[in-house]
């Protein structure tokens, strides 16, 4: 397709989910997975609901996502986000070194030692980020830089530009993912637990409602 508006896996969070079909037909492809390969092409992996109805190049057609799916992956990012800027707020030092924004392993991992007495501290920060109902913030650095907790230097980063979230203008992390407009709209953001190995201590998290809700 020579566009797409369905988010392909990457930077911590799934891809989108939904369908494709025909301009004023119903949907023929399901869409389970996107990624994004090396060269900027999108593929969208799934299956036809119609084993004799494939595409023809130059066919305009519809793509829906799955907004309840959406919605989840974005109130889990942007969650992630909120436990990153309690943690940037609490202790400074501490140095993330990995996101995973994917639903039921949700985690953000940070250089050093973290401790179970730790948990209620950063879930007290976290409730209050939330309470604030802050402004989720996205705007555009000219060039390929890192600011901030960014995941690294190609994060966020298109055409020579670098997308930048901000959580109220307290903190400014690349990012490409998608989020809620507001710190609120996440629901509950429950502090799981709190791991070790190796010197890296992983603070696991999760949303409620699920997205069954």
């Amino acid at each position: 397709m020579h566009r797409t508006i369905f988010y392909a896996q990457g930077g911590g969070q799934p891809s989108d989910t939904g369908a494709i079909g025909p301009v004023d037909q119903d949907p023929t492809f399901e869409v389970s997975l996107v990624r994004k390969t090396p060269d900027g092409r999108f593929l969208h992996f799934g299956k036809f609901l119609d084993a004799a109805s494939p595409f023809v190049t130059g066919q305009s057609v519809v793509q829906k996502v799955d907004d309840s799916k959406r919605n989840y992956h974005s109130r889990l990012h942007t969650a992630g986000h909120i436990v990153g800027l309690a943690m940037q707020l609490l202790m400074p030092d501490k140095k993330k070194v990995k996101a995973n924004h994917f639903p039921r392993e949700a985690s953000m991992e940070y250089e050093g030692l973290l401790y179970n007495e730790h948990k209620p501290v950063i879930q007290e920060k976290v409730d209050e980020l939330v309470r604030l109902d802050l402004p989720i913030l996205i705007s555009w650095l000219q060039g390929v830089v890192q600011v901030g907790d960014g995941e690294g230097p190609e994060e966020g980063s298109h055409n020579g530009r670098t997308r930048i979230a901000s959580i109220g203008g307290l903190d400014h992390n690349p990012c490409g993912g998608t989020h809620v407009a507001r710190t609120s709209l996440v629901g509950s953001v429950v502090i799981r637990k709190i791991s070790r190995q190796k010197g890296i201590s992983r603070v696991s998290y999760d949303v409620t409602p699920g997205i069954e809700a």
